[in-house]
């Protein structure tokens, strides 16, 4: 027992590290740029952070779930090299919608946006290596270099800090690839073709869930709300971050390890997950919320309304769809991949009603409460459901 608990430590590190590499530059850029600059570079790195989760469903997780199956299966560099030239244009496309960078600020802008996908390559195979430590050693790195070197000295722009962003990147990648193996066994992609196709299709559901209502208000000139919805994300950042260590270690430890290779292990890992977890988020977010409120506090980059609302509205769908989807990674790690992303585009067609169901009814604010109380309720109601019956399901076939 006490071995086992000592299993998640080092993942839960470095994604306590990783969560803050991510949340300090949005952090420093709501005190330092003017609104229009902070709303850009909040969708550039939004861009590059829907780039690094694309990139993982479509491969990094797929393979490291599919090490159940054969213990060295690695994602090759030929597949990534693919992924983070894509992620590169995809980057810099949005940095010209968003921002109108010209075309060679917006290249640079692209392949530093695209360094984390390399990144998350390199923390994948030392995950799958079982290298646990080195990835909190990377991350370690990742953060030092962002907090106390570069962004606070930076020119409050949103190139100037996507460079800050790739360049510790880039060398926290340099730190952790010589303890992880290069050369492994041919894995092609047919390999776990079915479960990443599965889990590619749950991401973009995901994404068109909140990620693309924020690039179309964006686009419509809601300028100051995407700011509160966005620092009110990275305010709950720490949240984000159990729950995702929480996530990855289900994940890492129903692949690698054969404690948790029986369904009713997995399964009550989760449930005891998802209850911590969810009450975590209720108390965290209550407090962030409180704070806010009798403090009056507000960066100058965002107006303290548009903070409230963006707290409330992403705090409330962070606890339910947060505590709702620890059944969907148990059920992924039981490679019921397609029923997972099933649930998924039923939560999206709710949450795309309620965005434009409330755009019609009064507009931009309306669209968000409706949007993200849509996504927040639908999440429980119909994974919960689905996750029972597998979850019966499983532990009646179990041998």
């Amino acid at each position: 027992m006490s071995r086992r608990s000592r299993l998640p430590r080092p993942l839960t590190v470095a994604q306590i590290l990783s969560s803050a590499a991510g949340a300090l530059p949005i952090l420093i850029a709501a005190v330092r740029m003017d609104p229009a600059a902070f709303t850009s570079f909040s969708i550039i790195t939004l861009a590059s952070a829907l780039a690094v989760g694309g990139s993982r469903a479509a491969l990094f997780q797929p393979a490291l779930i599919f090490q159940r199956t054969d213990s060295h299966a690695l994602v090759p560099a030929r597949y990534m090299l693919v992924v983070s030239s894509l992620s590169a244009l995809a980057v810099g496309a949005i940095a010209i919608s968003s921002g109108g960078v010209a075309a060679g600020e917006a290249a640079i802008i692209g392949v530093a946006g695209a360094v984390p996908v390399f990144y998350d390559w390199v923390r994948y195979r030392a995950i799958g290596s079982s290298r646990r430590w080195a990835v909190a050693a990377g991350d370690a790195v990742r953060v030092t270099l962002v907090s106390a070197t570069a962004l606070p000295v930076l020119a409050a722009t949103p190139l100037s800090f996507m460079l800050a962003i790739g360049v510790s990147c880039a060398i926290a990648a340099a730190v952790v690839l010589p303890q992880v193996p290069l050369r492994v066994g041919v894995y092609p992609y047919r390999s776990y073709r079915s479960s990443a196709a599965w889990q590619t299709l749950d991401f973009a559901v995901g994404q068109f869930i909140v990620s693309v209502p924020l690039f179309v208000l964006a686009g419509s000139g809601a300028n100051d709300l995407i700011g509160g919805v966005r620092l009110a994300q990275t305010l709950l950042g720490p949240l984000n971050l159990a729950f995702a260590a929480t996530t990855t270690n289900i994940v890492a430890d129903g692949a690698t390890h054969i404690d948790y290779r029986r369904a009713s292990a997995i399964i009550a890992r989760g449930w005891r997950a998802s209850i911590r977890l969810g009450l975590l988020a209720t108390a965290g977010v209550a407090f962030l919320v409180g704070v806010v409120w009798f403090s009056g506090w507000a960066p100058a980059g965002v107006e303290r309304a548009d903070l409230l609302l963006g707290l409330v509205l992403v705090g409330a769908s962070t606890i339910l769809t947060g505590w709702a989807g620890i059944h969907g990674i148990v059920l992924r790690v039981l490679d019921h991949q397609s029923a997972v992303t099933l649930v998924r585009i039923g939560i999206a067609v709710a949450t795309t009603a309620g965005f434009l169901i409330g755009y019609v009814l009064g507009g931009d604010e309306w669209s968000l409460v409706l949007g993200f109380g849509a996504n927040a309720v639908s999440a429980p109601l119909l994974f919960v459901p689905v996750a029972l019956f597998y979850y019966r399901r499983d532990t009646r076939e179990a041998p």
